[in-house]
């Protein structure tokens, strides 16, 4: 939609939504993962599968897309998502580079899982699994490129993964839901006639 002299809003930050959801369903999707955060038992992995209603509930518990960790007491197991570094790409300034980072934080009393396995690494395999080479918005596949220990107090750590995604035009189209384009324009609209 063109407004005289003004085009609708096109960012490669319009990305962060659409990626975030493709994240979220890839979350959903695997049941080894939801276990290994909602079950704190050494046999996670060997638990029930989630209920639905369940799986939801671990978005904003368990799984934060907001970088606040509030430890509540019952909620022991957490992942963080944060897209962060958001620089123009080297060959082509078109386009923009950011990082994705998952810090998967954990109690350390829910750190040991049977048979030698730690928490926080089963869910970083796992998490690797699911997005390294994988494509999400962007015009490349996510390229891992590091991944380091996390330290909050005695009580919690992890790790923190991160990705590196490409963003181009193809995630600068104009807004996911028409609706937001004609919100748009009544808004600029108004703006002009105001002021």
């Amino acid at each position: 939609m063109k407004i005289e002299g003004f085009q609708i809003p096109k960012s490669s930050f319009l990305s962060v939504d659409k990626d975030m959801e493709i994240i979220s369903q890839k979350i959903l999707s695997n049941e080894r993962v939801k276990r290994l955060l909602y079950y704190t038992t050494k046999d996670a992995i060997r638990k029930p599968n989630l209920s639905p209603e369940q799986s939801i509930e671990l978005f904003g518990k368990n799984i934060k897309r907001v970088p606040k960790l509030y430890v509540d007491g019952s909620v022991l197991n957490y992942i963080l998502i944060q897209f962060d570094n958001f620089i123009p790409n080297e060959t082509n300034p078109e386009f923009r580079d950011n990082t994705i980072e998952f810090d998967i934080i954990c109690h350390l009393d829910q750190w040991e899982l049977t048979d030698f396995q730690l928490r926080p690494f089963r869910i970083a395999a796992e998490l690797d699994s699911m997005l390294d080479k994988k494509r999400l918005t962007g015009i490349g596949k996510l390229e891992f490129i590091a991944g380091s220990q996390i330290i909050l107090n005695d009580e919690f750590a992890g790790l923190c993964l991160m990705y590196r995604a490409v963003h181009g035009e193809e995630d600068k189209k104009f807004m996911s839901n028409p609706e937001d384009d004609e919100q748009f324009v009544v808004e600029f609209k108004e703006m002009m006639k105001n002021g």
